[in-house]
């Protein structure tokens, strides 16, 4: 399963930087971008936090009932498995004793899952063929037509125990283990692909924390040196140094627009002079 290595200790660094941009709003709201990039930090939040809750729910329930439909499967398989042991101890078929001699409870309890289902599905098969029962709707209504099958039936049910009860207790606790194995493979599945939209959010949120949040951040230095100073602080106990570096051309501050007339005012007065009239 997907695991996220120190989940909890960046939610809580990223809800430090949040904290503390949350708290200088006119800082912010002086600069577009800048509001921008401190919005999708806090969406990108809300949706970590919420996905954890996805995250951390808990599957001890379908684990258990995958469990305990397991443990049912092989106390039905290894009642059947026992009366064919018998039967083929009995009846001297060698080829039968050693298909079965090395199932046992301890081996059935170390099979996988799908390893499992298959011995339990060959003991089915085994018993149905050697007690002469009917194993599908076509098979029991010629069964019912030939009333010397139901006679093999008795004799070898009376033999050795063998019953349809115990053949349909194998098909009845397959089924239901199958479905708990799906049941709970899809809750571990879901798990995972939670688990990746984390880290992915995750890897947005720092990468919009160093790239532009603390760009924007440097610009503060000077105008207002408490704001910065908090803030820097706080990223070098992440272990985050704010290193000064030329500015994107989207970090601007609304205020640019005064340099920008500066720059027209200076072309004006380099601009070449054209007289009405000839001298």
């Amino acid at each position: 399963m997907e695991k996220i290595k120190n989940f909890n200790l960046k939610l809580e660094r990223n809800a430090q930087v949040i904290a503390i941009l949350s708290k200088n709003h006119e800082i912010l709201d002086k600069v577009s971008r800048f509001h921008d990039h401190y919005g999708v930090l806090v969406s990108n939040q809300k949706k970590l936090i919420d996905l954890n809750l996805l995250y951390c729910n808990d599957l001890t329930s379908l684990e258990k009932s995958k469990n305990d439909k397991r443990n049912e499967l092989i106390d039905n398989t290894m009642t059947v498995i026992r009366v064919l042991q018998a039967f083929a101890t009995d009846d001297h078929k060698k080829k039968l004793q050693l298909r079965l001699e090395h199932l046992t409870p301890e081996f059935l309890h170390e099979c996988p899952d799908m390893g499992l289902i298959k011995v339990s599905k060959k003991a089915w098969q085994i018993a149905n063929q050697y007690g002469n029962y009917s194993t599908t709707f076509v098979d029991k209504i010629n069964s019912a037509l030939n009333p010397e099958n139901s006679k093999t039936n008795l004799k070898f049910e009376a033999k050795y125990g063998l019953n349809p009860v115990m053949i349909k207790n194998i098909e009845e606790s397959t089924i239901g283990f199958i479905e708990s194995i799906l049941q709970y493979q899809e809750a571990i599945k879901e798990k995972e692909l939670v688990a990746i939209e984390m880290k992915m959010i995750l890897k947005q949120s720092k990468k919009l924390l160093t790239n532009k949040i603390d760009k924007f951040a440097l610009l503060s230095e000077s105008k207002n040196p408490q704001f910065y100073n908090e803030y820097s602080q706080a990223r070098e106990r992440q272990n985050i140094k704010l290193i000064p570096e030329i500015i994107e051309q989207d970090l601007e501050f609304q205020d640019i627009k005064t340099v920008e007339s500066e720059e027209k005012d200076e072309t004006k007065s380099k601009r070449k002079v054209v007289p009405l009239v000839e001298e």
